[in-house]
């Protein structure tokens, strides 16, 4: 006996060493992955916040931006009209007369309590506003004139400074005249600025938003209070800190511990060396994740501890059957105990999370404790279906209810447009909105190929972009209304453009066209505009379903595209804008596809120095962004094409490279939509069959015909082309989606006409 219980307790004495290394083990295994887990909760949170300020940040530039881009746009138009009158002597009298009215317009398209624009002309002050200054006001040492002087020929944004006719604090916004010593400005009121990084802070997007100039000094602020003080000059103050770091940081993105609180700081740049800057409070968020690492471990822990001692019991309690219980109350004591030690820690950990659940005000993190919650009445239930053998379940249904809309559409299949655009995505949407009015398109891709068309055919309506290389649309008309041989002296002219600034429609109407329209094209706005100027008698009306036509129901949209919805692209904007799921496609490859010739070219501009086609380029560029639904990237687009129309080289250098990073990504989001076809089963097209296709895109592309190449290129897509064939084909089909037949001409060895 003595023997026997000597070798028991020998036995519990390596059993229990065994339990303990096990339940070390245990512990270490799930402090591991525990560790793992919050660090990747933690690094997917600060991600988090850095894209959400780097997100408020962007707005609010682009915000800021499209505001003083309105008041910069106002200067360029101005500045180039008062360089004709300039030019021509025109008397003062008129000079004050379009001040006035240019005034006008700023303020309506603004919409602020604006002073006008006011400048000094010919040697004496003008106001738009008719303000008279007083007898000792010298314009010519004013900041608003000496500044600009400084930069000839360059818009001037100088510090904020006290208006002398309102009172207000403002921004004003210079640039110099052809005869070098007249200068025009206009005041931006700072009202609508510091309105601004109010509203970010008010609608959750960030914890403080600045605007600071290049000097440090605090333009608008989240908090009123901060305005006008620079940060450069304070110590021992988070703006200081802010400013230490853009100084010292090569980064966007920043932290800095101040005052017993973390920080993520973002920053965009901005014109002249100013900063949009993002702040976000990640103490209290960051800190939660801390208290949810720490009771996890304990949790844990505890947890551990007590599948050792449940193990332990277990034994004992088999030992004690052995010694004669019975089995079946064996069972029953240690299913009672399992149940009991399993229960006390889960609801330890479920009470842990509840109190994160009440005092959290983060989403992200209410969303985790809401899993944990699930989670745990889950265990609780297993628990209880073991022990009692139970089981429950329910399954919600839903419904959805779709509206229908109605708009009232035509038709007119005997009527000609001639559409104009350098950028070949452009004329493949124009030629997608109108398909269904059956409306003839021929598109050329230059002005010397529309000059050319017209005087061949008779159209009804021409649709001109303005910005293009060698010779824009202005241009174009003028040739087109003037050439002894075009058959288009009287055809109505419609102008596209991207610069709705006050007074286009004027401008644009004084240079020769009828109307305008804004890029990218409202569907309706242009279907409206073509039944102005189509004869009344080409013209069938008919009702139809407008939802169904120019959006397709959510069923019909592919899952490759629907899976980057809430990305950088906006869908749903996208199909607006192109008529159809089938046209939206069509224009994302043509996108797709265009990505590396457009950097390529974008790069090569910027080596030579050629800022005039850089700023052609990117102008078509951001057209095309705006097209598919990448309004953020098109914006960043438009940023760069101001700083190429005012000679801003610095603000490229800066800024190019990040974009088409972004640029480039946006192309490899959308790699899925548009995979590789194993061409392997299909039937090699035969050298007759070549031959016989080369004649075809020939004649079609002398014709200019785009439909025909359309049916020439789907038709060829059941063959496999020869290898010794392939280049040539994909450069042919590729000039072809551009529409540049000349190309297609020169690589068919043909001459144009």
């Amino acid at each position: 006996m003595a023997n026997d219980k000597y070798e028991l307790n020998k036995d519990e004495k390596k059993l229990r060493r065994k339990y303990i290394v096990v339940t070390l083990l245990i512990i270490a295994f799930f402090i591991g992955v525990i560790f793992v887990y919050y660090s990747k909760l933690y690094n997917e949170k600060r991600e988090n916040m850095i894209k959400d300020g780097r997100i408020a940040a962007m707005e609010s530039a682009d915000q800021i931006d499209r505001y003083l881009s309105t008041n910069m746009d106002s200067i360029n138009l101005a500045a180039y009209v008062l360089d004709e009158m300039i030019r021509e002597h025109r008397t003062d009298k008129e000079i004050q007369d379009y001040l006035v009215d240019q005034s006008t317009a700023v303020r309506s398209a603004v919409l602020e309590n604006m002073t006008g624009l006011y400048g000094y002309i010919n040697g004496r002050f003008f106001s738009g506003t008719n303000w008279v200054p007083p007898a000792d006001y010298d314009a010519t040492i004013r900041p608003w004139y000496t500044l600009p002087m400084e930069n000839p020929g360059e818009l001037t944004i100088l510090d904020p400074y006290i208006d002398v006719q309102s009172g207000n604090v403002m921004l004003a916004v210079g640039k110099t005249l052809c005869d070098g010593v007249s200068v025009i400005s206009v005041d931006v009121s700072l009202d609508r600025i510091q309105d601004l990084t109010e509203k970010a802070v008010a609608n959750g997007e960030t914890d403080i938003e600045m605007l600071l100039s290049d000097k440090g000094v605090v333009v608008a602020h989240s908090d009123s209070g901060e305005i006008g003080k620079n940060y450069y000059e304070e110590k021992n103050t988070l703006g200081a800190r802010i400013v230490e770091n853009i100084e010292t940081d090569d980064d966007n993105c920043f932290e800095i511990d101040f005052g017993g609180d973390h920080y993520i700081v973002y920053v965009e740049d901005f014109r002249s060396g100013w900063h949009c800057i993002s702040v976000e409070d990640a103490t209290d968020t960051l800190g939660t994740l801390t208290q949810i690492f720490i009771s996890t471990i304990v949790v844990i822990f505890v947890i551990t501890v007590v599948i050792g001692i449940i193990m332990t019991r277990s034994n004992r309690y088999l030992r004690m059957s052995v010694r004669a219980m019975a089995e079946s109350e064996a069972k029953s004591v240690f299913l009672a105990q399992v149940s009991h030690e399993i229960r006390t820690p889960i609801n330890a950990m479920m009470g842990n999370n509840e109190m994160i659940l009440r005092e959290t005000r983060d989403d992200t993190i209410r969303g985790y404790s809401d899993n944990v919650k699930s989670a745990g009445t889950h265990l609780l239930k297993i628990v209880d279906e073991i022990l009692a053998y139970s089981k429950t379940g329910q399954k919600p249904d839903a419904k959805a209810e779709e509206t229908v809309k109605e708009r009232e559409r035509y038709t007119a299949p005997t009527a000609r447009v001639l559409a104009v655009d350098d950028n070949p995505m452009n004329l493949q949407v124009f030629r997608n909105l109108v398909k269904q009015t059956r409306i003839s398109v021929d598109t050329a891709d230059s002005g010397r190929e529309a000059v050319k068309l017209a005087e061949t055919n008779v159209y009804d309506v021409l649709v001109l972009d303005h910005m293009m290389p060698e010779k824009d649309g202005i241009e174009t008309l003028a040739e087109i209304r003037t050439g002894p041989k075009s058959l288009n002296v009287s055809t109505p002219a419609v102008c596209l453009t991207a610069n709705a600034i006050p007074g286009a429609r004027e401008f644009y109407i004084g240079a020769g066209f009828d109307d305008y329209l804004t890029k990218p094209v409202d569907p309706n706005a242009l279907e409206d505009m073509l039944r102005v100027y189509i004869p009344e008698e080409k013209i069938e009306e008919y009702v139809a379903d407008s939802e169904a036509e120019e959006t397709g129901s959510r069923d019909e949209i592919p899952n490759e595209l629907e899976a980057l919805r809430g990305g950088v692209m906006d869908i749903d904007v996208g199909l607006k804008n192109n008529g159809s799921i089938e046209s939206y496609m069509s224009i994302l490859k043509m996108f797709y596809s265009s990505v590396d010739d457009c950097t390529e070219q974008l790069a090569r501009f910027l080596s030579e120095g050629d800022d005039e086609n850089y700023t052609i380029k990117i102008h078509a560029l951001k057209s095309s962004l705006r097209v598919i639904g990448a309004a953020d990237l098109g914006e960043q687009a438009q940023r760069l094409e101001t700083a190429g129309k005012t000679g801003d080289r610095e603000y490229i250098d800066a800024n190019h490279m990040q974009f088409i990073s972004r640029y480039l990504a946006l192309r490899d989001s959308l790699s899925g939509l548009f995979p590789k076809k194993d061409d392997s089963n299909k039937p090699e097209a035969g050298s007759v069959l070549m031959k016989d296709t080369y004649q075809q895109v020939a004649e079609a592309a002398e014709e200019m015909d785009c439909d025909r190449l359309d049916e020439i290129f789907t038709k060829m897509e059941d063959y496999r082309i020869p290898k010794e064939e392939t280049e040539l084909f994909e450069k042919i089909r590729t000039a072809s989606e551009r529409f540049d037949y000349e190309s297609i001409l020169k690589l068919l060895d043909r001459p144009g006409d």
